[in-house]
């Protein structure tokens, strides 16, 4: 039996060590109540103390102020009665009154609210005995008749010739307590729907703890799909880069042109891969947050020459005019060359995917606190619609005269996740059938840590 009740123990502490939040439910459920609970009992027993304390003053100071006329004045009974009636009229939770006068061993009451008490010695003459041990204040029993509370106060008074007077007063504190069994009620239905929202609340918490349990699984999933995603890629990349590299080999070896036609086609298939493979390597890197930079003061100008020098064989075989503009000056940024000579080479190229005809200008500018880069193409340009999409991952431009152009829709997504990550932006700028501006602008004191 001890050892089930143990590995009992073990479980439960076990479970709670996995899932903390219980501990912090069981607080919410079981501590803050009792406290809610002790501490306002705390308080409506404060209160009920402090009531009776000026209800015990109220019932002193009534005594006093009838004593004192009492014995200042002669007595007569017709004016103690009056006076009585008027301390019940303006007290009406005075339920009964006497004044008495002690007449050899017995009190005899001379004025009553029960006129049938008068004359009649009272039974109870220990109690009057009590008050009389002291004549400056005032003494007060408590009773319960039925379940409703009452004090019996009694008050000696000793006139100038030697005369023992007693006055009785009895008091029902039942609309009191009432009021407070009311608060007391009030109290505990506030309790209630406290206990309502910390339940509401405690339940919230658990959920939060789930979503964040599920957050952090599926971002561990994710992480293991980057993971993975990088792996492959950096699998893929030699292979498919051996792929084009023989068969640009075999083709300069053929001689049959409808062979060397095919091995062409091979290796245009394979660097066409190796670029969806390079694509989506970045994407991994970029999401992860492990793209590296080297950032430093670099001209742009330099950066374009060598885009153009890259992608000129490219526009030339497409009849395109690819040009320049501004590069004969020096433009100096803070950024990673690198990267933005990848962003540019995105850019242009995307532009000699979507241009027939005409010519592609790169332009630099120095805009006072900016360098603007700016790519022009006489292309089909972008509709106002598809230009808010441009940069969104896997987007492609919704024309049927681009059906055949081949594409992932990463690279503009890359470029502007490359450009934002170095400090600067990107926007985009097009007429649809006219062409399209992409306009890159640096800051010229960034400082990207």
């Amino acid at each position: 039996m001890i050892s089930h009740f143990i590995h009992f123990i073990r479980i439960a502490l076990l479970y709670t060590k996995n899932h903390p939040q219980l501990l912090f439910v069981f607080t919410l459920l079981i501590f803050l109540p009792l406290l809610f609970l002790y501490t306002g009992q705390q308080f409506l027993d404060v209160g009920r103390a402090n009531q009776d304390r000026l209800q015990k003053d109220k019932v002193g100071v009534l005594h006093d102020a009838f004593s004192s006329l009492f014995t200042a004045t002669h007595f007569d009974v017709d004016i103690a009665q009056a006076e009585l009636s008027k301390m019940v009229f303006h007290n009406p939770d005075i339920i009964d009154y006497s004044l008495s006068k002690q007449i050899n061993a017995d009190i005899v009451p001379i004025v009553a609210m029960n006129s049938n008490e008068v004359a009649i010695p009272v039974a109870n003459r220990d109690l009057f005995v009590n008050a009389s041990l002291r004549t400056d204040e005032s003494i007060i029993f408590e009773f319960y008749e039925g379940e409703i509370r009452t004090w019996s106060a009694y008050r000696a008074m000793r006139t100038a010739d030697g005369s023992l007077y007693f006055l009785y007063t009895k008091i029902s504190l039942g609309d009191i307590d009432a009021l407070f069994v009311n608060r007391e009620q009030k109290a505990y239905s506030s309790l209630i729907f406290v206990y309502c929202f910390v339940i509401a609340l405690a339940y919230w918490h658990i959920r939060l703890t789930d979503y964040k349990y599920l957050y952090l699984k599926a971002e561990k999933a994710n992480e293991m799909k980057d993971l993975f995603a990088s792996m492959i890629t950096h699998e893929l990349r030699s292979p498919l880069t051996a792929i084009g590299g023989y068969a640009g080999l075999l083709s300069e070896s053929l001689s049959v042109e409808s062979q060397k036609t095919q091995a062409l086609r091979i290796k245009d298939s394979a660097t066409r891969l190796l670029s969806i493979v390079n694509d989506l390597l970045d994407v991994a890197r970029i999401q992860s947050g492990k793209l590296s930079f080297v950032k430093e003061h670099i001209d742009i100008s330099l950066v374009v020459m060598e885009v153009l020098r890259e992608l000129g064989i490219l526009a030339s075989q497409k009849n395109i005019t690819l040009s320049s503009s501004g590069i004969d000056t020096s433009h100096i940024v803070y950024t990673d060359a690198k990267r933005i000579q990848q962003a540019l080479t995105n850019i242009v190229s995307n532009a000699l995917k979507y241009t027939e005809k005409g010519e592609i200008t790169i332009t630099v500018e120095d805009m006072h606190a900016n360098v603007e880069l700016r790519v022009k193409d006489t292309g089909m340009g972008i509709s106002s619609d598809d230009q808010q999409k441009l940069f969104a991952p896997f987007f492609r431009v919704s024309n049927t005269d681009v059906s055949k152009i081949t594409g992932t829709g990463l690279g503009m997504w890359i470029t502007k996740e490359l450009v934002e990550l170095l400090g600067a932006k990107i926007g985009v700028e097009s007429i649809k059938g006219v062409g399209t501006h992409i306009v890159i602008s640096f800051p010229k004191d960034i400082r990207i840590s």
